[in-house]
């Protein structure tokens, strides 16, 4: 199960916690920044920074560079198994 809570974006900056817990899947083999993106305003970016996956549970943050305010914005993380893509929806934080 993966869980994502952001922040509000302050100075450009949106953070985002991320929690991942899983029994079946070894986390350590997945780069966040190559796997994640967030979609706003008709662009989409990697994050600028993300923390590593270790084992099966893992938690940190990850910061994507907004530079402005985001409305309805999507974070979409593909290819960890068993749901092939995750998508998470917010109007605004």
């Amino acid at each position: 199960m993966i869980e994502l809570t952001p922040r509000a974006a302050t100075q450009g900056i949106l953070t985002v916690d991320i929690s991942a817990n899983t029994h079946s899947v070894d986390l350590s083999q997945f780069d966040l920044k190559e796997i994640t993106t967030l979609e706003f305003g008709g662009k989409i970016i990697n994050p600028s920074s993300a923390p590593p996956l270790n084992g099966h549970h893992s938690s940190g943050a990850l910061t994507f560079n907004v530079a402005n305010e985001l409305g309805r914005f999507t974070i979409t993380i593909t290819g960890i198994p068993n749901v092939e893509e995750r998508i998470f929806a917010w109007e605004s934080v």
